[in-house]
């Protein structure tokens, strides 16, 4: 049998091995191998919450036993040291792994940009560790600041003043929910009601650049109604503990630091041999095939894909909804050359954005529908449930045929 290996179980990863083994009804004659360094698939667009304690953090991770279960799908459950395009060959913690197709889906890590102090002083918000470790520093600080020892709390108080760096989706939306946490904690803590204060910034002049400025706009008012002081063209010159220089010459203080301003591909792409672009991306085709190796697929995170609908010359966005698209197109593009059939171009397009404003409330957008608050909760909800049925469920159903 030939080799198919796919590098991380992200949205892309599992997507390329279920929808592989869905589509040949576990039949396939390649041998479907999938590495990734946890045991459990995290649903990455929404570990925010679970920053906020909107979630506990159980919602937001799937055992892949439950999802590999009955599918001819191995797991190796390792670290990617080296990855050789020339002998195709990957390097892992738990051994040498060899390959005919290689997809790489490592995601990303969090880009400091250079920034003095910046990765030192702030809370990054990548992973579920990462989520955890920021929801305790914010209850640590409230249960500090209402320590009877400490000195009367101020209106507001930098020892309750909360800043999120990077007006994208995750700062954005990890700004709206903070909001209910705060309120969660001040009703334990009344005497905090009005010393707490919540701060989203970004360099540019505008939040939530992947929207139109409208809605943008719209977000940014709901923030402000809700109590979010926000903060654009505020561009960091470093940080030190609790403080935040911006260029200018202008400070802020605050207790808790969260950076959320930007991301790159994992050295060892550039490591291994692949030209990659300024932030650590490989290019590929219309089939998402590296431009030097046509073994290999690269998607997600890792990779730099034209985007023709603009016609601007830019490249697809790098979130969980085009991933998952992507991975399914290799899937199937690896299903047809087995058949002896050409492959499918991959052509992007997106069901829509869904922008949280609260626990309860959220902006969505999909076409011409437009829908806010309550509904718009409810229909960002229903995403959530959806792809979380389809990567446990639909695959299953298709194989049961």
């Amino acid at each position: 049998m030939k080799k198919l290996l796919i590098l991380g179980a992200g949205y892309a990863g599992l997507a390329v091995a279920q929808k592989l083994d869905a589509v040949s009804r576990g039949k396939s004659q390649w041998e479907i191998t999938l590495v990734d360094q946890r045991d459990y698939h995290l649903i990455q667009v929404r570990i925010h919450e679970v920053a906020a304690n909107s979630i506990p953090a159980e919602k937001v991770k799937i055992p892949f036993n439950e999802l590999l279960d009955g599918r001819n799908i191995k797991l190796v459950q390792a670290t990617i040291e080296k990855i050789d395009p020339n002998a195709k060959t990957v390097q892992t913690s738990a051994g040498l792994l060899q390959y005919d197709r290689l997809v790489i889906a490592l995601g990303s890590e969090t880009a400091y940009r250079d920034i003095p102090g910046l990765q030192e002083h702030t809370y990054p918000m990548k992973s579920l560790q990462d989520a955890i470790t920021f929801r305790r520093a914010v209850i640590d600080a409230f249960k500090a600041a209402s320590n009877p020892d400490e000195a009367p709390l101020a209106t507001p108080d930098e020892r309750l003043t909360f800043v999120i760096g990077g007006a994208g989706l995750t700062g954005t939306e990890l700004a709206a929910e903070m909001v209910d946490f705060c309120s969660d904690l001040v009703k334990r803590i009344p005497m905090a009601r009005k010393a707490y204060r919540i701060v989203l910034l970004d360099g540019a002049d505008r939040i939530l650049p992947q929207l139109s400025r409208e809605y943008g706009d719209y977000v940014r008012g709901e923030l402000q109604y809700r109590g979010v002081s926000v903060l654009t063209k505020a561009f960091i010159e470093k940080v030190e503990p609790g403080k935040i220089y911006f260029k200018g010459g202008k400070m802020l203080k605050g207790k808790v630091l969260c950076w959320t301003g930007g991301v790159k591909a994992p050295t060892i792409l550039q490591e291994s041999g692949f030209e990659v672009t300024k932030d650590g991306r490989i290019e590929v085709d219309l089939f998402l095939r590296s431009k030097q190796y046509s073994e290999v697929y690269v998607v997600g995170d890792n990779a730099v894909i034209p985007d023709r609908r603009d016609g601007n010359g830019g490249s697809v966005p790098q979130t969980g909804q085009y991933a998952e698209r992507e991975g399914e197109l290799v899937g199937e593009n690896l299903w047809d050359e087995e058949r002896g059939i050409r492959p499918r171009l991959y052509i992007p397009f997106s069901l829509g954005t869904a922008i949280s404003l609260g626990r309860d409330e959220a902006l969505t957008i999909s076409g011409p529908i437009r829908l806010t608050g309550v509904p718009g909760r409810l229909a960002k909800n229903v995403s959530y449930d959806n792809y979380e049925w389809n990567i446990r469920w639909k695959p299953r159903l298709l194989n049961a045929r």
